[in-house]
């Protein structure tokens, strides 16, 4: 017989027929005590008779939930793939209020940044070499903008 072959092996058969009696077996106990009324004494012992309605509404409401609803919230929040807004982010490529009406829009820098001009900071004393230090100034991070694909390009392979 080859390796791997689709043929159930006499070990799965096996395997596939006892758990399928017991999970039959297991169904018709679940009926059983779901339906038929405990008079034996054993109620002490089982669960209330509401969890067998609950737990098979439980797990169905969790499955279409997992499988159903939160897809679709993502698909119903996805734009479409003709929106400009599927290519850029919007809220980082333009300035706060403004509306997008061209892509030349998006080509213009708006944010440029230069260093600090006041270099008479005050020193300080260094409790380690007993010296006095001036705190170096360094240009402020630019916020997040959008990154032109030609830059991007321009600046890695040119």
């Amino acid at each position: 017989m080859p390796e791997h072959s689709p043929a159930p092996t006499p070990h799965r058969a096996i395997y596939g027929f006892a758990f399928y009696m017991l999970f039959s077996v297991l169904f018709f106990v679940y009926v059983a005590w779901a339906y038929l009324p405990v008079e034996l004494g054993l109620h002490s012992y089982l669960p209330d008779k509401y969890f067998a309605v609950f737990v098979p509404v439980l797990i169905l409401v969790g499955v279409s939930f997992a499988v159903i609803i939160y897809p679709a919230i993502n698909l119903s929040m996805t734009p479409n793939i003709d929106s400009v807004a599927s290519v850029v982010d919007l809220k980082l490529a333009l300035p706060k209020g403004s509306q997008f009406t061209s892509w030349s829009q998006l080509q213009c820098k708006q944010y440029e940044t230069s260093p600090p001009q006041n270099t008479s900071a005050p020193t300080h004393p260094c409790s380690i070499c007993h010296m006095e230090h001036q705190a170096k100034s360094r240009a402020p991070i630019p916020p997040l903008r959008f990154l032109d694909l030609q830059e991007v390009n321009s600046t890695y392979y040119n």
